[in-house]
């Protein structure tokens, strides 16, 4: 028995049609990601050597805390080379690009250099600068 169309009928359909519309949208935007966070996992967490570049004591300790609230293995925290550095610096230490680029957008900088290392249990190392209060201070 086929079904007669009608107006509500016609009406019906669209509002459902809007409906799931409205539902994948909602799926999108329910997956976007607020604030800084890691590009991806990596099958292995990045493994960070954090230096105190920043000559206020303490803050790569807070900042630690941060990128291991983020999935990130911290190593290590000491002091840098110097205490005067304005921003924060992430270095990667690998071969691949990926990892310091991962930091890097997850501190929310672009201050981003490669320089492959000797420490073959470091991936990055990320030099606190002043700029790094943004990441500690409560919101």
């Amino acid at each position: 028995m086929a079904r007669k169309e009608t107006g509500e009928s016609k009406a019906l359909d669209a509002a459902i049609a809007i409906f799931f519309v409205l539902i994948a949208a909602f799926g999108v935007s329910a997956m976007l990601r607020v604030g800084p966070q890691p590009m991806g996992k990596p099958a292995d967490p990045i493994r960070i050597q954090l230096l105190n570049g920043s000559g206020r004591p303490g803050l790569a300790g807070e900042l630690a805390s941060y990128l291991r609230d983020g999935g990130f293995d911290v190593l290590e925290v000491s002091n840098a080379d110097r205490s005067d550095y304005k921003f924060t610096l992430v270095v990667g230490r690998t071969g691949a690009p990926t990892p310091g680029r991962i930091v890097a957008e997850y501190l929310g900088t672009r201050h981003v250099i490669q320089q492959i290392g000797s420490q073959e249990l470091i991936d990055v190392t990320v030099i606190v600068g002043r700029d790094a209060r943004r990441w500690t201070q409560p919101r």
